[in-house]
Order: structure tokens, then sequence, then C-alpha cells
């Protein structure tokens, strides 16, 4: 600028020594300075007139939008001067940036409308939101963030941040922010911070504001019912000179979305209350249907019934929902329940009372069928004309025809199968699995001396003493074990007198099928045993004492036998002798290992010995009564050695007696055959005879002690019914079985089962 200019002089308070030249620029605002310029070099290059916007600095230091036209005066190619003219256009400029920041910002705010309109989920407004606002600020980050009042921390619910920079989700306490930001949320204002650094020191929240790196924040408060409840925050990682506008917008933004939010809360509320209503109604039918029941609702002010479809066709009233007087379903109440049903109803709807029922009745349909129906009633009361009334009620009903009658025939059998232990003459009880006595008939007690109450929770200990409790008790779990009923014979001391039971004993089972007692039922046999004891005495005494006379009688035939010159005759009442004598023996020999088996005093030496060696020796022995009958005898033994572990003079005694047995009830020429076979772990011995047989009602009692099988042979063989007794009982103490297999007229087969011994 060449000529001296007042009226920029007084605008802009420039010297004309200050402005002459380009000094003029230096009032012009340094981020316009260098286009201003560039407007100015182009219209001199060009030679035309040109027109610019700028800012320029007025005297008191404020900058003023100006609007400068000028035309450059050339004197042949060289430039003489400028004309023109600068006018404040701040006004005017101002308004424009206004209406174009306000388009702006209702563009931004329609953006954030279309985008959160559609949303139903809180998390995703907030999301969308703070990603939109953030980016229209060009922000570091923008988070949302619930208040817990009871800690006063803060949970950032959503957290957008720009690429780069990294998210802030998590808790913290507001307090750690300074007491500034606490003070202005917690009763709602705006935080503003245009640099942390400079407007707050380290110990009143610069600190934790650079620890998550934020430099310069908006952040409004959302408080509700005097407390702070929410928060939305515009984070800058740099300082940053935020504009009113800028605060202004975050704070509607804000707002809307806390609008917004809050109206997507309350939907959400509604719908999920809507749902759980759907949800709770569902499971009212369905709950409803399960428990069979029908329903009616009663009006009492207009005295008719609105029943359900279910109840009318319980009622045989129609196959729909109806609505009756209320005479209508008293009319269906059986005759002889009717006066109290209606009874029951005049208490129900008495206003003093609480206004429900619970009654059986009986309902007589018109098809002559009669239902028991079990019905709750609840009455609601209303003030009606200014007194308290019944106004409606509500009515669930139950057809329970088929369990009252299964619980009537239930207790029926109850109370038959109390009367029967109750009075049955032996004795009946049942311990749980700890030993405690749960159940006991007269019987017991009156043996025990003992009331009802008494014996409920007594144990056997208390009853019979520790030592003999223990036995009583391992019979028990025994049961218990093997899940099955098992006979067994106990002996006690009761009252200090010695008692002997024979009991039944077998397990009891809960509805989920496990074990939960043992029941049982118990005989007093102490006579009987004590019978037995005696009988076993005499048995022994007479054996020993029959054997006494033998040996003389032995002595004497073995004489007879030296003497050569016997008569015929003599000599044949001498044969007879020797073999009734041998037939003596053997039956006091048995009687003598009856005795011992009997008082548990027979002794067995046990050692592994060859099946072939038994077999072998029981042969020698039955040899003379087998060739007597002139039977043939078979044996068919394996090749293989089979071992077993037993007392070899007893297991040969086994099969000598099958051997003989068959042998006396089969006819003269008979067959006998002598078998064996090895069965996994056992060998399995059989004695087959083509005899007469066994008839079925005598195969039950053939291993019965002095049990004989009549048989229409000659008797002259005949014995005492030991025999097969007495094998069984040497066979179960080597562990193993005895079986029988017969049929009348052909002939029978005993089977012996012994354990084989492994291989080394």
């Amino acid at each position: 600028m060449a000529l001296s200019n007042a009226s920029w002089g007084a605008f802009t308070g420039q010297s004309s020594g200050k402005y002459r030249g380009r000094g003029w620029l230096a009032a012009v605002h340094p981020e316009d300075r260098e286009s201003v310029a560039l407007v100015w070099r182009t219209a001199a290059q060009t030679k035309e007139q040109f027109e610019t916007t700028y800012r320029l600095r007025r005297h008191d230091g404020e900058y003023r939008n100006v609007r400068a036209q000028g035309t450059p005066l050339f004197q042949g190619s060289e430039l003489q001067a400028w004309v023109g003219v600068c006018i404040d256009v701040t006004s005017a400029r101002e308004m424009e940036l206004a209406s174009r920041r306000s388009e702006l910002r209702f563009r931004f705010l329609d953006q954030v409308g279309q985008a959160t309109r559609a949303l139903t989920d809180a998390g995703e407004v907030m999301q969308v939101t703070a990603r939109l606002l953030g980016e229209y600020l060009g922000a570091s980050r923008c988070a949302y963030a619930d208040v817990d009042p009871a800690s006063n921390r803060f949970i950032i619910r959503s957290d957008w941040a720009a690429s780069g920079i990294d998210s802030s989700a998590g808790s913290y306490s507001l307090e750690a922010f300074g007491p500034k930001a606490t003070m202005l949320l917690g009763r709602g204002d705006c935080l503003v911070l245009r640099d942390v650094d400079a407007e707050l020191g380290d110990n009143a929240g610069a600190r934790m504001f650079n620890a998550i790196g934020v430099k310069a924040i908006i952040c409004a408060g959302l408080v509700k019912d005097g407390r702070l409840q929410a928060m939305m925050a515009i984070h800058q990682a740099q300082p940053r000179n935020w504009s009113e506008q800028e605060v202004a917008l975050v704070q509607e933004v804000v707002e809307r979305c806390w609008t917004h939010i809050e109206r997507v809360r309350d939907i959400s509320q509604r719908q999920n209350a809507l749902a759980e209503l759907q949800a709770s109604r569902l499971k009212l039918e369905m709950g409803i249907q399960a428990a069979g029941l029908v329903m009616a609702e009663i009006d009492y002010r207009s005295d008719v019934n609105h029943i359900s479809a279910e109840l009318a066709r319980l009622l045989e009233l129609g196959d729909g929902a109806i609505v009756v007087p209320r005479s209508a379903i008293f009319d269906r109440i059986h005759p002889q329940d009717r006066e109290r049903y209606l009874q029951a109803i005049a208490r129900t709807t008495d206003p003093a009372s609480h206004g429900h029922l619970a009654v059986d009745v009986r309902v007589l349909l018109p098809s002559g069928v009669v239902r028991w129906l079990h019905i709750r009633l609840q009455v609601i009361f209303s003030l009606i004309d200014g007194q308290l009334q019944p106004d409606r009620g509500i009515c669930a009903a139950r057809d329970v025809t088929a369990e009252l009658m299964a619980e009537r025939r239930l207790q029926e059998a109850q109370r038959l199968a109390e009367s029967v232990i109750e009075g049955a003459g032996a004795l009946v009880y049942a311990k749980d699995l700890q030993g405690r006595y749960i159940l006991s008939n007269q019987a017991w007690r009156e043996l025990l001396g003992f009331t009802f109450e008494q014996v409920q929770g007594l144990t056997d200990e208390k009853i019979y003493g520790a030592r003999a409790a223990a036995a009583v008790r391992e019979n028990d779990l025994k049961v218990a074990r093997a899940g099955q009923r098992l006979l067994m014979e106990e002996r006690v001391v009761l009252r200090g007198k010695r008692v002997t039971f024979r009991s039944s004993k077998f397990p009891l089972y809960d509805e989920s099928g496990e074990i939960y007692a043992v029941c049982g039922v118990s005989t007093d046999i102490t006579d009987v045993a004590e019978a037995d004891r005696r009988k076993d005495e005499f048995i022994a005494t007479l054996a020993h004492e029959l054997r006494n006379p033998l040996a003389p009688i032995r002595n004497a035939l073995e004489i007879l036998k030296l003497t050569a010159a016997l008569p015929p005759s003599a000599a044949r009442m001498r044969d007879i002798m020797d073999r009734q004598l041998t037939h003596m023996v053997r039956l006091v020999d048995d009687l003598l290992d009856v005795s011992r088996i009997t008082r548990d005093k027979l002794e067995m030496k046990i050692r592994p010995v060859a099946l072939q060696e038994i077999v072998e020796h029981a042969v020698e022995a039955s040899r003379p009564v087998i060739d007597a009958a002139a039977h043939m005898l078979a044996v068919d033994l394996p090749a293989q050695p089979i071992m077993i572990e037993g007392d070899l003079t007893r297991l040969a005694q086994v099969v000598s007696n099958l051997l003989n047995n068959a042998a006396k009830y089969t006819p003269p020429s008979g067959r006998i055959e002598l078998a064996a076979r090895v069965d996994g772990a056992e060998v399995a011995v059989t004695v087959t005879d083509n005899g007469s047989g066994i008839s079925e009602e005598m195969l039950a009692h053939v291993f019965d002690l002095f049990s004989q099988v009549d048989r229409t042979i000659d008797r002259s063989q005949g014995g005492l019914g030991i025999g097969l007794w007495l094998v069984k009982k040497l066979v179960e103490l080597h562990r193993g079985r005895l079986e029988v297999h017969s049929e009348p007229g052909r002939g029978s087969t005993f089977t012996l089962r012994l354990p084989v011994l492994a291989s080394p």
C-alpha cells in the first residue's frame, strides 16, 4: 500500500509507516494472511478486479470479517495504485456462520435420530450415539457410563474410540477424577476441561485423566431423584478449545440419548412384563390342565356362574363355556352332601370370614353317574351400598373320584394288613438299616414286655445285649446285601432265658427301589430246638451203645468162619448173620455221622485228592451190593486227573452212598452208570440208574432226614432214610451241591457238583 489511507489507519490502528508496502498484511488474521496475499498478487498479474473476504484485526484487537474489493491501476505495464473499498461484514458473516452451524447441527441431530429411532436395545442406542457424536466432533473417544450410587463408581457401558486410541472401558471411582468433576457432575452440571494439565493439578484429578489418555473433556451428567445416575463424556487426547456450540451440542445429544434410552427401557420393561404375564398365563393354563382343574367365576351381584367348557362337560351342562344361574350348580350337588355344601358356602361368603373354602363333595349327574369333586373357592368382598358384601368368587374344581376310591382301597388294604400283622401269632417286626425298630406286632411286643411306643427306635443291643445283637445284626445285613428272603435260626438270651427263633427275613423297598429296612417273621422254636438237641444226644448215645455189642458179635462170626466142618444149615445161618451185621454196622455208622454233623463235631482231613481215587474207593466199597443184585456198573471218567480239595474218605462215602442207593432201588440185573465231566470251575459226577424212579411229590423230600421213598421193590435192603441226607450234608461241607432228576418208571439221576482245584 503506497498511498495514505486514513480510514485504514483508523480501523486497524496502524500508522502510515506500518501499513505501507506489505505492512498492511500484518493486520490480517495469520490464518488468512497467505490467501489474501495470493489474491492481491493474482489480481496484479492478471490486471483484473478482485473481491475476497478475510479477517482483519481492529484497533482494539478483535478480528472482524471484512469484504474487500479492489482494482489495480497500471501505467503501461507498471502498477501505479489500487482503487477499492473494504467493508466490515462481521455481523452478516456471523449470521451466515451461525445459520450454517445451525443447519449442520440439525442435520447431525436428525442423523442421530434416524440411526437410533428403530433401536429397541438401550445398549445399542448408547453405542450408536457415542460413535456418531465422537465422529462428528472429531474426538478421540466418546463413552457412556452408568453410576452405582452405593459405591459412587461409574461403569462404562459403551465406549467408542477413534482409530489408534485405546478403549477406557471399565469401572472407575468418581472421586479419583477430582473434586471439581465430582461436584459438577453430582449436581447435574456439565464438566468442560480444555486443558486438563493447565486447569487441574495432579491431586485435583489430572493424574487420573492422564492415566486414561484424556487431555480435554466434555462430560454431561444425568441427575434424577437427586442423584447422579449416568453420564456421557467426549474425550480428546490433546488439549482442545471447546466452543460453546460444541458444549451445547453435547448436552443436547446427551439429553436426547437419555430420553430415548428411557423410552427404550420403558418399552423393554413393558415388553418384558407382557412376556412375563403371557408366560405366567401359559404356566397357569398348563398347570390347570396338568392338575386336571376346571374353573368357574362367580358373580354374586347377578347371582350367576361363568363356567369353563371343561367344567360344563364335567357337570353335563354342555360342551362349551356358558353362564348359568348359581342354582344350576347347587342342583348338581348330591342330595346327601347338599346341606353340608350349602353351610360351607354360607360360612365362606360371610364377610367376617377369610373367604376361602376347600371341600370334597359328590355330584349327581343327569346320567346317574356320581363323581367326587375337590372344590376350592376364594371369595372377593367389596363395599356394596356401604356394606362389605361378596362381590366375586374364583372357583377351581378337580375330579378326585379315582383318587378317593384308590385311597379308600389303600386304607382298607392297610387296615387289613395291620390287622393281620397285629393278630398274627408269629413275631412280626421291621428294622431300618441302622438297626432301629420301625414296626412290631402285638405278639412281638408281648414277648419283649414293651409297649408300642417303647419299641419304636429300639435296637437289639438294648434287648439282647451286645454279643447276641451283633449276630442278629449280621443276619439283617446279609438280607440287605443279598436283596432276597433268607431263612435262619437265631439264638438269644431274653430275660435271662435262652431262646431260639426260626426267622424268615426279607428286604423292604422304597418308591425308588432302594432297600430301606429289613422285615422279619420269627417263631419261637426253643422247645423244638431243645427237643432236637435231646434227640441228637439220644441218637449219639444209641449209636455208641449199639456199637458195644456189635464188636463181640463180629468176633464170634469171624471164629465161626474159621470152623471148617459146619453143617450146611449152620453155614447158611452164619452167612445171614454176617450180612445183617454188616448192614447194622453201616446203619450205626450213619447214625453216628448224623449226630456228629448236627452237633458240628464231624472231623475231616482236607487235602488235594484226585477224583479217580475217590471213585475207585467208592466202587470198591459198593461192589458187594452191586454184585449181589446182579447189576451192571459202567464207569466213564475223564482221562486226565481231576483234582478236588476234600476228605478222601468222606467223598468216597458220598459216591458210595449214591451207588448203594441206586443199587437198592433198581430191580435185579439193572444198569447203573457213573460218569464225570468238567463243567467250568466244577466237576459234575452223575449216578444214573434205570430203576422205578421217584414220584413228583416225593422228589422235594428226597434229601430230608429220615425220609424214605416208597418204591414197590424188595425192602430187605431198606434203611432209616439217613443216606441221602448225609450225602447232601457232606457235599455242602465240601462247598458243593447235590441235584436229583427223576421220572416215575424211568430211573433217577443224582448229580454231584464239586469245585475243581485250579491247575498250578
